[in-house]
């Protein structure tokens, strides 16, 4: 990496599958330059953006610009290199990260695990603000979700019991506390919800404890808890 200048996130203005880019790199003492682009999207799902047809947007055409047409965000450029797709982007910005956690197979496997489910719920919860979706479905599989997650939970420190979180703890804190999209679908329910769930909850309180992820919730760019920048 020697030589390369800082790597590039590009996302939108609003909490999702890019702020856990970010909060790998505040975890992991990662410096990045942040691109961010008005939320403009036309569905949650493959299907529904196939269906509504292709969107022109400033993060669009920033994308085929970059050499990645049709590539939605997240997309990370480091260099000459150049990547999408949120456990591509999370994954790799872990890897280079200076003080994140020298993960084991093992370790990795259930960080990949917590991303994934993670995804299962982030893109649910979006279509319900962006395609009109279920929200009743929130809290069934939020709750199916932490049910399973919580069993790799601890009673203190993070899940791989490093002195630092990983993406398991983050997936948590983003679980627990983003506004968008599970705070403003879960709505006044989200109490009850997350009520079942307290080792879940106190992990997420950990992780945003943890002081360099608690200096980048106060960043600007920090979108976890914020609606997007139209609406603030």
């Amino acid at each position: 990496m020697a030589g390369k200048p800082k790597p590039t996130l590009h996302y939108f203005d609003v909490n999702g599958r890019g702020e856990v880019c970010k909060l790998v790199a505040a975890a992991g003492g990662l410096e990045i330059d942040i691109k961010e682009y008005p939320f403009v999207a036309n569905g949650a799902s493959a299907a529904d953006k196939l269906k509504a047809g292709a969107v022109v947007s400033e993060h669009t055409k920033a994308a085929t610009e970059m050499g990645m047409d049709g590539c939605g965000l997240p997309i990370v450029v480091h260099g000459d290199f150049k990547i999408y797709q949120s456990f591509a982007c999370q994954n790799y910005l872990a890897a280079i990260a200076p003080n994140y956690p020298k993960v084991t197979p093992a370790q990795a496997a259930i960080d990949d695990m917590f991303q994934g489910a993670l995804e299962d719920c982030m893109g649910l919860a979006a279509g319900v603000i962006l395609s009109g979706g279920d929200g009743s479905l929130v809290p069934k599989i939020m709750t199916k979700v932490l049910t399973h997650l919580t069993k790799h939970i601890p009673d203190s420190g993070f899940v791989h019991g490093y002195s630092a979180p990983t993406l398991a703890d983050i997936c948590i804190l983003v679980l627990t506390q983003a506004l968008i999209p599970f705070g403003a679908t879960l709505g006044e329910g989200a109490a009850a919800c997350y009520g079942q769930f307290p080792k879940a909850v106190a992990l997420g309180e950990r992780t945003a404890a943890f002081p360099p992820i608690a200096k980048w919730l106060t960043n600007e760019y920090c979108c976890l808890k914020k609606p997007p920048r139209a609406a603030r």
